[in-house]
């Protein structure tokens, strides 16, 4: 599971006769990672020239030094034996100027003297004046301290940097820093996320509306009235007319095209019903295949479109009173974000709602048994009613652990038996809408319950929350895991 942590950039600064305690310093870092990186979030990184610089023109070589990494690094370590180093421009040495610009930006130093021998090859009397010089310098301010063994300087510097970046204030600031910010926010009518929610009419997550059905199905008459394939010529041959049988549209199928044309506004033609002479081989067709049509291209294209409207004229009846039910009805959309630099676990959203604004599942739409049972096995409720992720915020189902397990079509009894779908469709609501409720006194206590969150990331509620009266307010708190605070708030709702 991906977290976060706190970097520190750690600068190595020294000239290079101490390459041992280089490899040193880089020892005791991987331990402290090792030791406090999970637990506390903080990580140290080192930055030295060797390993941190690249090469670079328009410049002085410090100078370009100062502007890849040293200016960047939180802390440094610094390091002198025989060696001060080369001059710059404004110091006697790139470790000094170093040292001073973390100095001067309030940076903390670790700074270090080697009191090791030194074999006669290393000595530089020149050099060495100016170290210890330097060290004199620094003497009374209490900066530095010494060595004489590389294992006297390695347990030293891991107990200083433990010290400094395990102390109370610093493991405050970086904990503070490595916790979620959690905060309840709006979603508006265009899908856009804003500190404040809105109160907008409800419409369905369908691919296609009533409207839309309406529309097609008029095209679809007209497409239909558009095909002419002549009426029926008698079949003269008695052998082939006995497997080769007229396809034809039933009295009841008619009235029912003609109703719904009616209703529609639409007048159909003497000949819209007419196939020409288009029949069913009974020789070639099969219950899997369906029949096999011998007629013109003409006539089985006005074949097929017919069973086609007859098809989308039902899905479009069984959709009606669906979008019926909820015409009319308002909600809002809401979601939680965390905009701090932790993830975070089972948080818990609870926030308050006036009795009479809320429409809970109690008052739902009431449907018949088979507008039931088309919700439950032809629609996908968690879409019909749900909030989409957008580039923005993420949908409810991917924070979830473990997915919900949603209906499936159950085998009742009999062929021919209806079952009744009341506790199914029930159980499938109080799933998909996955809010605890509670009445206190003129309100409603909602609870949602969120898996997991990502840093920087927006979570969207499971469904939209019906209302039904003005709401000026949602007082919110949320709770969570990892973070021991808990966070409460306002959000204002324009109506």
């Amino acid at each position: 599971m991906a977290q976060s942590v706190t970097l520190y950039n750690l600068l190595i600064s020294c000239p290079g006769d101490v390459k041992d305690e280089v490899a040193l310093v880089e020892s005791a870092v991987d331990e402290f990672n090792e030791l406090y990186a999970d637990p506390l979030g903080i990580t140290i990184k080192t930055r030295h020239w060797e390993k941190s610089s690249y090469a670079q023109s328009g410049g002085k070589p410090q100078v370009l030094l100062n502007e890849q990494f040293v200016n960047k690094c939180d802390a440094a370590v610094a390091i002198f034996w025989t060696r001060f180093g080369s001059p710059t421009d404004e110091y006697s040495s790139g470790t000094e100027e170093e040292i001073e610009i973390m100095l001067q930006s309030g940076k903390q130093v670790f700074m270090y003297f080697s009191d090791k021998p030194i074999p006669p090859s290393k000595m530089n009397g020149d050099e060495y004046k100016k170290v210890q010089d330097f060290r004199d310098k620094y003497k009374d301010r209490g900066l530095y301290f010494t060595y004489s063994s590389d294992e006297e300087f390695k347990k030293m510097f891991f107990a200083h940097l433990s010290i400094y970046f395990l102390s109370d204030k610093k493991v405050k600031e970086t904990v503070s820093e490595h916790r979620s910010k959690l905060k309840l926010l709006g979603i508006n009518e265009n899908g856009q996320l804003s500190e404040k929610a809105f109160v907008f009419p409800f419409v369905l997550n369908s691919q296609i509306i009533m409207q839309e059905y309406i529309s097609l199905i008029k095209t679809m008459y007209k497409e239909i009235a558009e095909i002419n394939v002549g009426s029926r010529t008698p079949v003269s041959n008695a052998l082939l007319a006995t497997f080769q049988r007229p396809v034809d549209i039933d009295e009841k199928e008619r009235d029912f095209f003609t109703a719904i044309a009616k209703q529609l506004d639409l007048e159909l033609p003497d000949s819209f019903f007419e196939l020409g002479n288009l029949c069913k081989d009974s020789l070639t067709s099969n219950i899997l295949s369906g029949p096999t049509l011998n007629g013109s291209p003409k006539e089985r294209e006005k074949y097929w479109k017919i069973q086609k409207l007859n098809e989308t004229i039902s899905k479009a009846l069984e959709w009606a009173p669906i979008e019926e039910a909820f015409s009319g009805m308002k909600c809002i959309k809401l979601a939680v974000q965390n905009c701090g630099k932790a993830i975070d676990e089972d948080v818990e959203i609870t926030f308050e709602v006036p009795q009479e604004s809320l429409v809970t599942l109690s008052e739902f739409p009431q449907f018949n048994n088979e507008e039931m049972q088309y919700l439950l096995t032809d629609c996908e409720m968690s879409v019909l009613f749900g909030i989409n992720g957008t580039a923005d915020y993420i949908g409810y189902s991917e924070s979830e652990k473990n997915g919900r397990t949603h209906y499936n079509t159950h085998l009742y009894g009999l062929p021919g038996y209806i079952p009744d779908y009341s506790d199914d469709f029930i159980e499938e609501l109080n799933d998909v809408f996955c809010y605890t409720v509670y009445s206190n006194e003129n309100k409603y206590i909602v609870k949602l319950k969120v898996d997991y969150i990502k840093h920087n990331t927006t979570v969207a509620f499971p469904t939209v929350l019906f209302v039904k009266k003005e709401i000026v307010e949602i007082p919110y708190r949320i709770t969570s895991k990892n973070n021991p605070d808990i966070v409460e708030g306002n959000l204002k709702i324009q109506n």
